[in-house]
């Protein structure tokens, strides 16, 4: 009997270790995946004015990619809740990087403008949902580790975002068209994809509800916290601020300013390197000063040096302040959420998606709003609505630092 016990348990263990093994390489899987569809996200501000030309595109209907991501992203986040409460995680991981791939062929292939949005749009899902089933999923799977592997998680996205106008620089020094930038990535991914399938369907993947799924409400009564609402409105005008550089910086560079597509591409690639810079930063930079009264400085500082580089309209010059800018503030979106988090410790997914989705509808009209500013009053025009939005930052978080001194002085009476 003693026997069998330890056989018994000798297989458990052999299962255990296994197990952990193959998770460990599902963790790689997904490391692979966030670097992967953060490419595809920063890669497109470089193909943009080929893309222009290609389809004989206006600055408005420019505007109108960048609407229809942010729409399919906002769909991701309304819906994505009841999916997840239902399916394995795991599982549902696989179908959307399957179809985030299909896009990337998709994109590749439109014959037509109306397509291209089409399929933009599914990209705006598939990488909106993905980015929110990953983190859920490390969260569960981690328990108390959870931290430090979303952080591995988000730093990988980060170096994805670094590397997706490098990649697509590449792509267009090689002589290639615009589109071979979507299906060389494709290729990739379906390698990636093929390899995950493989290694996660012998993985069982338990269901876990972290709600009712009714993302909307919860939304609700949360924006009807003023902190929450006030944090949802930086980010909001940040995260504007950045997709603002993302899909209209290039453009402005080449037909603005009359440049050179390298001196374009150097451009939104040191925004991205300032960006990763940041966000490593960010630790040294809390043990020495509080971080929302940094960013409040340096969102200041940084509408100030666009304002100077925009009406110099000098190319190295707006590269500097892109670089400066980027790692100034480039841990912004992740400390706004932190923020959040914090004020909601037994909601952090409620409160994160609250944040993200009142981004997500400001940024919709904004890409639009920027591109219609553009062929009505000329590009300087549009693009002093990013320094204008730093602006509005800085002014949020003037707030938002009153507010939190008079709920700690409050804290401190009833002590």
């Amino acid at each position: 009997m003693n026997s069998m016990q330890q056989i018994t348990s000798s297989m458990a263990v052999k299962g255990q270790a296994v197990h952990s093994g193959r998770m460990k390489i599902i963790i790689y899987c997904l490391f692979g995946i966030m670097f992967f569809f953060a490419i595809s996200s920063t890669m497109i501000g470089i193909l943009i004015p080929e893309m222009t030309t290609s389809y004989n595109l206006n600055n408005t209907q420019i505007g109108i990619i960048g609407s229809v991501q942010n729409v399919g992203g906002i769909a991701a986040m309304i819906f994505g809740g009841v999916l997840s409460d239902r399916f394995p995680k795991l599982k549902l991981i696989v179908v959307f990087f399957t179809i985030y791939t299909a896009v990337l062929f998709g994109i590749g292939a439109a014959p037509a403008y109306v397509m291209l949005l089409v399929f933009f749009f599914a990209l705006g899902v598939a990488n909106s949902y993905l980015n929110l089933l990953i983190s859920a999923f490390v969260s569960e799977a981690y328990g108390d580790k959870r931290t430090a592997y979303l952080n591995m998680i988000h730093a990988f996205f980060s170096l994805g975002s670094l590397a997706g106008p490098i990649y697509a620089s590449i792509v267009q020094r090689s002589g290639q068209p615009w589109n071979r930038s979507f299906v060389n990535l494709g290729v990739l991914c379906t390698a990636v994809t093929l390899a995950f399938v493989i290694i996660a369907i012998p993985v069982k993947d338990d269901k876990k509800k972290s709600g009712n799924g009714n993302l909307l409400g919860g939304v609700k009564r949360l924006l009807a916290d003023r902190t929450i609402l006030i944090l949802a409105l930086l980010c909001a005008a940040y995260m504007g601020h950045q997709s603002a550089i993302g899909l209209w910086i290039t453009t402005y560079i080449q037909d603005g300013l009359g440049l050179d597509r390298s001196v374009s591409s150097m451009a939104l690639i040191l925004f991205w390197g300032g960006i990763v810079a940041g966000r490593f930063m960010q630790p040294a930079v809390d043990r020495k000063i509080e971080y929302s009264k940094w960013l409040c400085t340096t969102c200041f500082l940084s509408a100030f040096l666009y304002i100077a580089a925009f009406l110099l309209g000098n190319g190295v010059f707006l590269i500097a302040v892109l670089f400066t800018v980027g790692a100034l503030t480039g841990a912004a979106f992740p400390s706004i959420i932190g923020m959040a988090c914090g004020k909601y410790p037994h909601l952090s997914g409620t409160a994160t998606s609250t944040v993200s989705l009142t981004s997500s509808l400001i940024g919709t009209v904004l890409s639009g709003f920027i591109g219609a500013l553009v062929d009505a009053a000329g590009y300087l025009a549009g693009m002093m609505v990013i320094p204008v939005l730093l602006v509005i930052c800085t002014a949020i978080l003037t707030v938002y630092r009153r507010m939190q001194g008079v709920d700690k002085q409050a804290e401190g009476n009833e002590k």
